[in-house]
C-alpha cells in the first residue's frame, strides 16, 4: 500500500524547498485494513502545488503521479474549504488528459467511473482551521459533513459558476471514498511555529494533539493495499508500476493504466520464468545430467 501526503501549497513541514518532485520514506509504518488485517504502509511525500518556479503542467504531473501510485491520498491546505481552496484543486479537471485508463481511448470517451475505480481514497486535511463545525441551524456537524457541504453545487448558469461546479462534480466523481479532518493551529505562540517539529507533544495545544491522533487513527485503521485490476500489488510490482508511470511522464507521454498493468504482468511472468529456469538448472546440475 502507498499513502501519499500531498502538500497543498508548499507549506508542508517535511518539504525541503530546495528539492523537487516526490520522496518515499525509507521505513514503512504499521497500519490496519478495514477488515482488521495488519499491513505495512509506505509513505510518499510530494512537493507543494503552485511553486513560483514551476508551471501548472508540472503541478498536474506531480498530482497525477501521486494519484496513480497511492491507495490513500492526503491533501492539505490552510484555513477553510472555500471557493479559493477548491479553485486551487482545479487541476482535477485535467486529470483525464494526463491519465489514460485504456490504450487507444481518448480521455473524453472514458466515463469518470472508470477513473474512480483506479483512484485512491481522498483525505482533505484543513490546517489552522478557525471556523465552527456547525450547519445552518447551528447544529454540530462532522468534518466529513463540512467537506460534503463545501462540495454542494453552486446555483446559477454562468461560465464562472459552471467552472466551480465542474471542479466539485469531478472531485465527487473521481474520489468516491473521501473524508476530511480539520485541525486548529498547534500553538498560540507564533514564534514557536518555526521549530514545531522539535517540540514535544505536551507543549502543543491539547485539542490539536487530539486531532492529530484522530487523523492518525482515521488513516492507519482503514488503509487498503494498492490494487490494480482488483489485484493487490507486491512491493516489486509497485516499484515496477512507479517506474513505468515515471518513464511515461518524463518522456512526455501520458501514463496509461492498462498498459502499466500489461507491463507488470509481463515483468512478473519473466521473473517467474527466470526463477523456474534457475531451479530447473540447479536440479539438473545435482543429478549430473
Amino acid at each position: 500500500m502507498l499513502l501519499n501526503r500531498q502538500s497543498g501549497f508548499g507549506v508542508g513541514p517535511t518539504i525541503n524547498p530546495c528539492t523537487k518532485g516526490m520522496w518515499v520514506w525509507g521505513r514503512p509504518i504499521s497500519g490496519m485494513t478495514p477488515e482488521g488485517e495488519s499491513i505495512k504502509v509506505l509513505v510518499m511525500d510530494t512537493e507543494g502545488l503552485g511553486a513560483l518556479d514551476e508551471d501548472s503542467n508540472h503541478d498536474v504531473r506531480i498530482f497525477s503521479l501521486a494519484v496513480l501510485l497511492s491507495s490513500y491520498f492526503i491533501y492539505n491546505s490552510v484555513g477553510s474549504i472555500d471557493e479559493s481552496a477548491l479553485s486551487n484543486l482545479s487541476l482535477v479537471v485535467n486529470l483525464t488528459k494526463n491519465i489514460h485508463v485504456k490504450s487507444g481511448s481518448k480521455s473524453d470517451e472514458i466515463d469518470t467511473e472508470e477513473y474512480a475505480n483506479h483512484f485512491p481514497s481522498f483525505m482533505w486535511v484543513v490546517r489552522d482551521f478557525t471556523l465552527q463545525l456547525v450547519d445552518q441551524e447551528g447544529e454540530p456537524i462532522s468534518s466529513r459533513d463540512y467537506f460534503e457541504t463545501a462540495l454542494a453545487l453552486s446555483k446559477g448558469f454562468s461560465d464562472q459558476v459552471e467552472q466551480k461546479n465542474r471542479i466539485r462534480r469531478l472531485l465527487k466523481s473521481f474520489f468516491k471514498d473521501r473524508d476530511c479532518q480539520t485541525m486548529i493551529r498547534p500553538l498560540t505562540n507564533e514564534d514557536n511555529l518555526q521549530c514545531l517539529e522539535e517540540m514535544p507533544l505536551e507543549d502543543l495545544r491539547a485539542d490539536f494533539v487530539e486531532q492529530v491522533m484522530g487523523l492518525r487513527r482515521k488513516v492507519l485503521n482503514r488503509i487498503k493495499p494498492k490494487q490494480l485490476n482488483g489485484k493487490n500489488l507486491t512491493g516489486s510490482m509497485l516499484a515496477t508500476l512507479a517506474e513505468n508511470y515515471t518513464k511515461a511522464i518524463n518522456g512526455g507521454a501520458v501514463p496509461n493504466i492498462e498498459s502499466a498493468w500489461t507491463y507488470i504482468c509481463q515483468t512478473e511472468s519473466q521473473k517467474g520464468f527466470d526463477m523456474a529456469l534457475e531451479k530447473f538448472e540447479e536440479y539438473i546440475g545435482t543429478r549430473g545430467f
